[in-house]
């Protein structure tokens, strides 16, 4: 029977510490994920480097993950669906954030106001987003990530409030506001009804 890299790796890792062999799928599966992980953040780096918008990339990276640990959202079952989306996605935003933010200033303005009432809409009648994989089973749980989820949507408000304020300081604040604007559209939009057959359909195709 062939093995790939990962279980291959798995096998041997788990004679060496004497785990239990039923164990070295888990640990091949483990492997595959952090590696795809890796290899996605680093590239959504790069490609956001290469279209000049690394700052504002970053910043819609660093938005989603706060934003999406606490609410969930939809997202595709094949993790190299995930990958190539995000590689897609997150650049993509950063360059129509600092195209937003380098227009008239309204412009970034009605941007970061949607941002805050989608947010804070999709919150409330959403979040938290389970997943059959993951299902929140505790009534308990799902209150306090409600709850959770109010307080981070709070403090990216917040954030983009505080960047406003330093505007004249940082040129490059209202950029970063825009792409973290447009990162919460994002995934408010993940919360969906929508966004889940959207994800399912990419697996599909995948």
């Amino acid at each position: 029977m062939k093995h790939n890299i990962y279980q291959r790796l798995a096998l041997i890792m788990s004679q060496e510490n004497d785990l239990a062999h039923d164990k070295a799928p888990e640990l091949a599966y483990a492997m595959e994920i952090l590696f795809i992980n890796g290899l996605n953040l680093l590239l959504t780096m790069l490609i956001g480097y290469l279209l000049g918008v690394l700052q504002g990339t970053i910043a819609c990276v660093l938005v989603a993950i706060a934003y999406r640990h606490i609410a969930g959202g939809a997202h595709a079952k094949s993790p190299w669906v995930c990958a190539v989306a995000t590689m897609i996605v997150f650049p993509a935003l950063a360059y129509a954030g600092t195209y937003i933010a380098a227009g008239p200033h309204i412009y970034s303005w009605i941007t970061e106001a949607a941002a805050v009432i989608v947010g804070f809409y999709a919150v409330h009648k959403y979040a938290p987003v389970d997943t059959p994989k993951a299902p929140i089973v505790s009534p308990d749980r799902r209150k306090r990530l409600k709850r959770y989820s109010y307080l981070v949507i709070g403090i990216l408000v917040t954030m983009m409030i505080a960047l406003e304020l330093i505007s004249t300081l940082w040129l490059y604040s209202t950029a970063i506001q825009v792409c973290a604007a447009l990162a919460i559209l994002w995934v408010s939009l993940n919360l969906t009804h929508t966004a889940a057959s959207l994800w399912c359909m990419l697996d599909n195709q995948h």
